[in-house]
């Protein structure tokens, strides 16, 4: 016996053998070639010849059952020899995940494996041995109407009888996500403080986030230490909604996965067989104290965050960790005093990025939000609390929808890139004016942005115009100057550098947060706003729906609230004899026409 795993792959071929047998390591035990004695009540000892089994509980019995099989290394076992060896036959009818299970069923320590032919030292699919208990447990994501095989033994050369093997279909992952291994952030678990520096005459204290995964797939998720680089990239952010506004307001480097302990947080748990995996419907929790180990922080800046891909060996040239805070969230102390921010909400986030999940088209639901309170100041840092339950598969700007609800979000897709999140909301501030608010999100793309553009009318009055973005640190070479902003050409536009003048230039890069917001006296439109990206790609540009300021349709609507009342009669009346405001007809001078023309529109 071993200790408890259970083995998932994805598989299609034409015809496989799904083994059963007594399983050894003794290299001297002998084998056959798919067919000896015994067999009964189900099974057949000839893998050729073997009877069909269904889903549903399946009779088998191994006791006279005589030859064992040699079976080369691969599916997540090493070489062994299996003994006293029978098949079934299994043809699925429609596509999906099939659980093969002999958990409590027998009170002998059985073992299973898949082929795709029958024959001596092939290698295995998958197999498995103590998955529960000593029993065994096997999952496989198959094809309709391809027929594989199936059999059951155990484990020493005393292990056999008779028992029941389970057939159970899953149509979707192992915990109602994608196809292929899907890993999202199931708990924001807790919170470091490790104290404050001053840099450049301001505090910053340092963080980190406790982040438990789960594989909501249908198939495991690798999970190597370094120097093998198949294994996820964890990067911890911090964010304050204050005013109605989202910011991002620290930022950390990601934790490089290692192992993979085999949980339940999310709900039935199909272990891997090792830490080198993650198991279908499986957690596992890396904890604050853990991810905020400098040594294992590695630099966003060699994350690719569109396909998942990193090196193996992390940090290469990256100087040494800063006591205290190196590499850490890092949060300046203002934007969590509690008397500076009077009733602010503060969010914790993480972020899994993995090369498989990436691959199999599952890396939209990679992040995770939890509020989090701020309380007494000690030993240099604020007390930081997780509170509520973790937002699962919802990246921080969605907390942004939920605590102001006007706002509306839009993704915004790159083509053979990533994805990122815009959010906007637009109020009235009275006067005549109304105050756009706008935050991208960069979620996977790695040839992030660069300009961002909103679309506004002719003769519009633009002011109060805003950027905020969020810092690097710990030796990372990314630029920190501000985009610049402009209202030429119709448009509010905020612009950053090239990436042809400089790749380290001030980017809108992925797991980070970005805020543009004007003032306007135009009422707001449905419009189109304009992301300009960074690195060099087939489109420069793409764009997105959003609301936007625009002109009045009716002329004598002359403070834009589509209201024609009192409100524009004053305007028009304090201009009288003047080229305008209320110059309805364009005469040149307000006058008895525009004021004919206003009274004729009116709404009240």
């Amino acid at each position: 016996m071993s200790t408890q795993r259970t083995l998932i792959f994805s598989f299609a071929l034409a015809t496989a053998a799904i083994l059963l047998g007594q399983w050894s390591h003794n290299a001297h035990a002998r084998m056959g070639g798919g067919k000896g004695d015994g067999g009964v009540a189900g099974g057949s000892a000839d893998c050729a010849t073997a009877p069909a089994a269904i889903l549903g509980a399946n009779p088998f019995d191994t006791t006279n059952a005589t030859v064992g099989l040699d079976v080369a290394a691969g599916g997540g076992c090493d070489t062994h020899t299996m003994f006293k060896v029978n098949y079934f036959t299994f043809t699925p009818s429609v596509d999906g995940m099939y659980v093969f299970s002999t958990c409590d069923e027998e009170l002998w320590d059985t073992r299973l494996a898949v082929f795709s032919i029958c024959g001596a030292s092939q290698v295995p699919l998958a197999c498995n041995d103590d998955a529960c208990n000593y029993q065994s447990q096997l999952a496989a994501v198959l094809t309709a109407n391809t027929t594989y095989r199936l059999a059951i033994g155990g484990y020493g050369g005393g292990d056999g009888g008779a028992g029941i093997i389970n057939i159970t279909f899953n149509s979707g992952g192992g915990g109602g996500g994608g196809v292929g291994p899907d890993v999202i952030v199931g708990s924001l678990s807790d919170i470091e403080k490790y104290g404050s520096v001053v840099v450049g005459g301001q505090t910053i204290m340092a963080y980190a986030i406790g982040t438990t995964s789960c594989n909501i797939g249908n198939a495991l998720l690798d999970w190597f230490s370094s120097p093998d680089n198949r294994h996820p990239f964890i990067p911890q952010n911090m964010y304050r909604i204050k005013g109605g506004r989202i910011e991002q307001i620290g930022m950390g480097w990601g934790k490089h996965g290692f192992y993979a302990l085999q949980d339940s947080l999310c709900g039935p748990c199909i272990p891997s067989p090792s830490g080198t995996w993650l198991g279908v419907g499986c957690s596992d929790p890396y904890g604050a104290g853990l991810n905020g180990s400098q040594g294992g922080l590695g630099t966003r800046t060699e994350v690719n965050a569109a396909t998942g891909i990193f090196p193996g060996n992390f940090n290469a040239g990256m100087p040494a960790a800063l006591a205290t805070i190196g590499r850490r969230v890092q949060v300046n102390a203002n934007d969590l005093n509690p008397a500076m921010n009077p009733g602010a909400v503060y969010l914790c986030e993480g972020q899994y990025i993995h090369a498989g999940d990436a691959a199999a088209g599952n890396d939209n639901n990679n992040g995770s939000w939890r509020s989090m309170t701020v309380g007494a100041l000690t030993s240099g840092a604020y007390l930081l609390t997780p509170t509520g339950a973790t937002n699962q598969q919802q990246s921080a700007i969605n907390a942004w929808r939920t605590i102001v609800p006007a706002v509306t979000l839009v993704d915004i897709d790159v083509e053979g890139d990533g994805r990122f999140i815009l959010g906007y909301n637009v109020t009235d501030i009275g006067s005549g004016k109304w105050h756009y608010e706008y935050a991208i999100q960069n979620i996977t793309s790695d040839r992030s942005g660069r300009s961002f553009s909103v679309p506004v009318p002719a003769g519009a009055i633009i002011s109060n115009v805003y950027f905020k973005d969020v810092n690097y640190h710990s030796g990372d070479a990314y630029a920190a100057t501000d985009w610049t902003s402009s209202t030429a050409n119709n448009a509010v536009t905020w612009t950053g550098g090239t990436y042809a003048t400089s790749a380290n230039g001030n980017a809108l890069r992925f797991a980070t947060l970005y805020n543009f917001a004007f003032d306007a006296n135009f009422p707001p439109a449905n419009a189109t706003g304009t992301l300009g990206l960074f690195k060099p790609g087939a489109l420069p540009t793409v764009t997105v729906a959003l609301r936007g300021p625009a002109a009045p349709t009716n002329p004598a609507d002359l403070n834009s609230d589509q209201i024609i009342n009192a409100a524009d009669l004053a305007i028009l009346l304090n201009a009288w004899g003047t080229a305008g405001p209320g110059d309805i007809n364009a005469s040149g001078s307000v006058d008895a026409a525009d004021l004919a023309a206003l009274l004729s529109a009116w709404t009240g």
